[in-house]
């Protein structure tokens, strides 16, 4: 499906509208993990660091204790750019505390990989997810991924047509003052979106520089920024969230998603298994059953993100990720890139 047809379909839906659930699975999950479920309970708990958000954490938290009383999950769950030096501070002070982590920065996972912190493990579905979305000795494998694409405000913009068609089509005069967007010094998403498309050579910082003069409206983050637009104190985005997108849409609110030609950056969302972790047997579990399609479900449907495994069905109001033309977001988020992209973001916009 092209960009042009989305658009005309109020960005997501038709395509929400044409997908139909996959069908159920004849066995159950602890079933199918018979031997490695008994293994677990062994181990007695599962320790899991991750980035989800509370309701998603909440929702997990309650499927794994119908699914799999005997075995404990605890969850330590702060953002992102949090938790990496949460894991690499423990690391360094000789100790591996979780015996799984869900985090969304591929670089970071091959530097643990690298650094013999990872435990290998393929899981049973592992052929059945799409290769770029799997690590190929099972280090690590993405569970769902987030659209980092445009939005507006249909009310404002009852004929999707109008809005820009690339992220050159922002640089026009008339989008001055209009526009809202997460600041990348407290925003991941945008700074992981703004260093993919230097990388990839989307974007120079002449344009950078020709967004500066657009007059932003920054926040501190994607629900800040989908709240401005609701109420309509600016009208568009070239980026904002597709999670923080569907929730609002879900409550009713006057927003939507569309993708830009250039393709869309995918937020992909890694499991992995950290080696020497205090509970192997019952990490190996959690993994496998994240992985699963019933996995992926539960977390879709909580966090709106978009399943990598076939059998999954999508959330209402989001597309396949083979639909997509995909922008690999490979960059290394946080370090001394970033830092080095920060500083001349802020001289180009003139926040000194």
């Amino acid at each position: 499906m092209t960009k042009r047809l989305l658009m005309k379909a109020a960005a997501f839906g038709l395509v929400a509208g044409l997908l139909t659930p996959a069908a159920a699975l004849a066995d159950t999950l602890p079933e199918r993990f018979a031997d490695l479920y008994e293994a677990a309970k062994k181990d007695g708990e599962v320790v899991f660091y991750t980035s989800y958000r509370q309701e998603t954490s909440t929702a997990v938290l309650e499927f794994w204790r119908n699914t799999f009383p005997d075995v404990r999950l605890s969850i330590v769950q702060k953002q992102t750019l949090d938790l990496i030096p949460t894991i690499e501070a423990e690391k360094a002070a000789g100790r591996t505390n979780p015996d799984v982590t869900f985090i969304s920065q591929r670089f970071i996972l091959n530097s643990w990989r690298d650094k013999g912190w990872l435990t290998a493990h393929k899981v049973r579905d592992f052929d059945k997810i799409s290769g770029y979305f799997r690590e190929d000795n099972g280090y690590f494998t993405a569970v769902g991924a987030t659209l980092l694409s445009a939005a507006y405000n249909p009310k404002v913009y009852p004929d999707p047509s109008v809005l820009p068609n690339k992220i050159s089509d922002f640089l026009d005069p008339k989008w001055k003052g209009k526009i809202v967007f997460s600041d990348p010094r407290t925003a991941s998403s945008q700074l992981t979106w703004f260093q993919t498309l230097l990388a990839h050579k989307i974007i120079d910082w002449d344009t950078i520089a020709g967004l500066a003069k657009q007059d932003f409206l920054f926040t501190r983050g994607n629900a800040e920024s989908v709240r401005l637009l609701v109420a309509g104190e600016r009208d568009l985005s070239p980026l904002i969230s597709s999670q923080n997108v569907i929730t609002a849409r879900e409550k009713g609110q006057s927003i939507e998603s569309y993708i830009l030609e250039e393709g869309v950056v995918a937020n992909e969302q890694y499991l992995a298994i950290f080696e020497g972790g205090p509970h192997p047997a019952a990490a190996k579990l959690l993994l496998e059953v994240l992985s699963s399609a019933e996995g992926q479900e539960v977390v879709s449907k909580a966090g709106s993100y978009i399943p990598t495994h076939p059998d999954t069905p999508i959330p209402g109001g989001l597309p396949r990720l083979s639909d997509l033309k995909i922008i690999v977001a490979d960059q290394d988020i946080g370090g001394e890139a970033s830092e080095a992209f920060l500083q001349k973001f802020d001289e180009v916009f003139n926040r000194q």
